[in-house]
């Protein structure tokens, strides 16, 4: 028994579209992503600028054991901005299917 109300339809034509209010949120985080990427990346300058101001900092152990601390501030912000930017892809894609 076929269904009266069911119209023809090629094959993969059964996407449902994203209603707006989750594409705009979907949008919206992209954004945030996006800002957060920025953020990241001038705190990446201010360390930089951190580490300048440190090579004429008199106190030599003090200012290596910032060094490494800034190093290791670094690195976990290198870490959260690939985890920003894989987030944005993701979100970007979900975007594109929508």
């Amino acid at each position: 028994m076929t269904d009266p109300f069911a119209q023809e339809r090629p094959a993969g034509d059964n996407v449902i579209a994203w209603p707006f209010r989750a594409t705009s949120m979907v949008a919206n985080a992209r954004r945030d992503c996006e800002t957060l990427q920025r953020s990241v990346a001038t705190l990446q300058r201010c360390l930089g600028a951190l580490g300048d101001f440190l090579r004429n900092f008199d106190d030599r152990p003090e200012a290596e054991g910032l060094r490494a601390h800034m190093a290791e501030l670094n690195e976990l912000l290198s870490l959260r901005l690939a985890q920003i930017s894989r987030t944005e892809c993701l979100l970007q894609e979900l975007l594109r299917r929508g």
